[in-house]
């Protein structure tokens, strides 16, 4: 009896330092570049899960009155910033308010996957009930300025002009769209800006190295609220391109068949590849935010979790809106090509940063899955005494 306390003793410290020592590599993530130490970007993938068990250490070795508590509890000490990063805080946050006042400026950030809907795998270039349904929910939260990615518009009068009627029957008559993707020569898909107020300069970039169709461009719209001009940014960052067969080599790896290791080396060339570009890509985001004269909102799909280089690279010290006002994990992405990713609680990939400048007055997640991604909706008041900060 006394060989087995002791070996059980043993399991649960041992389990506890590799947790910890884990958990402390998992933070220090944002600071290591991806193209040179892109391992550690599958640390941030898991971090959640080990902040949970280093939770969990912490109120065992609580309740059996033990000194290894000391030792969680300056892990969990240690890794505040990433804490803070992944988990929202304001329980008390009340029901999204459809009406806000004149000085403040409503802002959504939507990857939209070209309209299909959520399970639907092949692209259908007309138009769609699920479409309408989110020109619904759009016209429902009435944002003032819309950054899309994925955004689909087509020249074929069988198919939807979507930049024809967000001009005309959504009421936003100015907008940028990168247009990066053509088929057909009819069929256009990027990244896209809508504003009902002035655009009065706008920019499109292309990143350098890009993977095709896994990407888009870098879209700039300098944006004249009342008397102050707003810089947004909005992109799409490198994804990991799995497509239908790579959710297929996953369940072969996870039932062990004789092609999983096969297939456990493509899906982590592409997994290596993307956190190294994403890495590149929020660099270059980072530069062109610290160009701007003036106040910066940046929206997007970042493609990664908020415990990874791109995010902490790109959000610098804006302002996270979802941290500001909301609480628990904020989901953003539930695959609707693989049953354990559309579950999984821990994927919030789609931002909307606000400069220091700006007070985050409301968010909302749009929860209907009408694409595999979630809309988010940001009411922002920016206040003109605080300078803009880098």
């Amino acid at each position: 009896m006394q060989f087995l306390r002791r070996l059980t003793k043993r399991f649960f410290v041992y389990t506890h330092i590799i947790v910890v020592v884990l958990y402390l590599i998992a933070c220090i993530t944002p600071f290591l570049h991806p193209s040179q130490w892109w391992f550690v970007g599958f640390m941030g993938l898991i971090f959640p899960f080990l902040l949970l068990l280093l939770f969990l250490f912490l109120i065992f070795w609580l309740a059996v009155k033990k000194k290894w508590f000391f030792l969680s509890l300056a892990a969990l000490l240690t890794g505040w910033k990433n804490n803070a990063a992944l988990l929202g805080i304001h329980f008390t946050a009340i029901e999204f308010k459809k009406d806000k006042p004149d000085n403040q400026l409503r802002v959504m950030t939507w990857n939209v996957r070209r309209f299909v809907p959520y399970y639907a795998e092949v692209f259908d270039p007309g138009v769609n009930i699920n479409e309408q349904a989110i020109l619904d929910e759009i016209q429902l939260h009435n944002p003032d300025v819309i950054c899309f990615q994925e955004f689909y518009t087509s020249t074929n009068r069988r198919a939807a002009n979507n930049i024809e009627i967000f001009k005309k029957e959504l009421g936003y008559p100015y907008h940028v769209f990168s247009n990066d993707y053509t088929q057909r020569k009819e069929f256009h898909s990027g990244t896209a800006i809508f504003s009902k107020y002035p655009v009065v300069a706008s920019a499109i970039t292309k990143y350098p190295d890009v993977k095709p169709k896994t990407v888009e461009s870098l879209v700039t719209a300098d944006v004249l609220f009342k008397n102050d001009t707003i810089r947004f940014f909005s992109s799409h960052l490198q994804s990991f391109g799995f497509l239908r067969k790579d959710y297929t080599d996953l369940r072969k790896i996870k039932d062990q068949e004789d092609s999983g290791l096969v297939a456990s080396k493509s899906i982590f060339r592409k997994m290596r590849q993307a956190f190294s570009l994403r890495g590149k890509q929020a660099d270059f985001i980072r530069k062109k935010i610290d160009e701007s004269p003036f106040p910066v909102i940046v929206c997007g799909d970042l493609n990664d979790v908020p415990n990874s280089y791109t995010y902490f690279k790109v959000k610098g010290n804006l302002k996270d809106a979802f941290l500001q006002k909301n609480w628990g994990l904020g989901k953003t992405f539930a695959s609707g090509s693989s049953r354990v990713l559309s579950y999984l609680p821990t994927l919030r990939i789609d931002y909307i940063f606000a400069d220091p400048a700006f007070g985050v007055k409301q968010f909302h997640r749009i929860t209907r899955r009408l694409s595999d991604h979630m809309g988010l909706v940001a009411d922002l008041e920016l206040n003109t005494a605080e300078p803009k900060q880098k």
